[in-house]
C-alpha cells in the first residue's frame, strides 16, 4: 500500500521529523488471516496492536472511532479495498510514537458500504500524520498494489510490500 514508508520514514531520510527514531512499521503490528464482522472490531484490534507495541495510549482508539463517526469518508480509499483509520486531531495527545498497524482480512469486512481487505491504522501527530497519509496515497497508485496485500497471508510478505520503495 505504501511502499515508500520504510525508505522515506523508517530508514531515516525524514526520521528527524518523528517524535523518536522508532520504526513506523514493525512486524509485531501486522496480523494476517483475520476475520471481523464490524468496523468497530477492526478499530479495536488495530488499536490494540498500536497500544501493545507502545505507539499509542488506549484513549486514541476512541479518537479513531470518533473519526469514523464524524468524518467516515476520510477513513478508507474507495475501490481499493483499504481502510486507513486514524484519530481526530484532539486525539494526538494519546500518541507516544508515530506508527501503523496492519490487519489483513481475506474475506473482507463492510466499511461504509465498501468491502475492505486491508486495514492500516495510523497513529501520527499533525505534520507526521499528513506525511504518512501522503505516503499511503503515493504508494496506492493502482488497485493491483492493494490486491497484493489482500492475497498474501504472510506477515513477512506484507512487511516487505509495505517497506519496499518504488
Amino acid at each position: 500500500v505504501f511502499k515508500q514508508i520504510n525508505q522515506r520514514f523508517i530508514r531515516g531520510k525524514y526520521n528527524y521529523i518523528f517524535m523518536t527514531k522508532r520504526p513506523v512499521l514493525i512486524k509485531e503490528a501486522i496480523l494476517v488471516n483475520q476475520a471481523f464482522e464490524t468496523i468497530d472490531e477492526c478499530l479495536e484490534q488495530s488499536g490494540k496492536l498500536l497500544v501493545d507495541n507502545g505507539y499509542i495510549e488506549p484513549e486514541y482508539i476512541l479518537s479513531m472511532k470518533e473519526k469514523v463517526e464524524q468524518h467516515p469518508y476520510t477513513t478508507y480509499l474507495p475501490g481499493a479495498g483499504v481502510a486507513i483509520p486514524h484519530g481526530m486531531s484532539e486525539g494526538f495527545k494519546y500518541i507516544n510514537h508515530t506508527g501503523i498497524s496492519v490487519l489483513q482480512i481475506p474475506k473482507g469486512v463492510d466499511w461504509l458500504g465498501e468491502k475492505v481487505f486491508i486495514v492500516i491504522a495510523i497513529a501520527a501527530n499533525s505534520d507526521e500524520h499528513m506525511n504518512v497519509l501522503a505516503s499511503l496515497g503515493d504508494s496506492l497508485e493502482s488497485e493491483e498494489d492493494a490486491k497484493n496485500l489482500w492475497k498474501t497471508n504472510s506477515v513477512d510478505k506484507i512487511y516487505d510490500i509495505l517497506s519496499q520503495s518504488k
